[in-house]
């Protein structure tokens, strides 16, 4: 993986795993909130969502202008490389889709959420969750094509 097609590859790469990295560190405070406190209603804190906002519009703006932009580059085969950014990949989009649970437990005691916040919520949450999975799908590219059998 050589040349300037590859460097924009890995520095957009890299972009998108800092805002993953961001976004499941926020999911872990979440539940560590919510494992602490059992019972009582949280409210998010708007660092945390300024957070997960920039993230998720960070994150796919490098991912649609990747996709459109640049190809992904020619690289050698590494099985087991493939194999963990394929397994990465599957995984980092579990532990994102326990952002719902966390999202339906966290705020179960609180009942009398407003019609408004609770779309301003859903949205939040389902671009958040787009965002990872734009992001695992290119882990998942990136794995198959380490995993690819030689060309003839």
């Amino acid at each position: 993986m050589r040349g300037p097609s590859a460097r924009r590859y890995a520095i957009l790469l890299a972009v998108q795993t800092l805002c993953a990295a961001v976004v499941l560190f926020n999911i872990h405070a979440s539940f560590r909130l919510l494992i602490e406190n059992i019972g009582t209603p949280h409210l998010s804190t708007r660092l945390s969502i300024v957070q997960l906002l920039l993230a998720a519009a960070l994150g796919q703006a490098c991912y649609w202008y990747r996709l459109h932009r640049v190809a992904l580059p020619p690289i050698r085969r590494n099985l087991p490389i493939g194999h963990l950014l394929a397994f990465a990949s599957r995984i980092g989009f579990i532990f994102g889709s326990a952002l719902f649970s966390v999202y339906f437990l966290r705020h179960a005691p609180v009942v009398d959420l407003s019609t408004a916040d609770l779309v301003w919520r859903g949205t939040l949450l389902l671009a958040i969750l787009f965002a990872l999975y734009c992001y695992t799908l290119e882990l998942e590219r990136l794995g198959a094509a380490l995993q690819a059998p030689p060309s003839a």
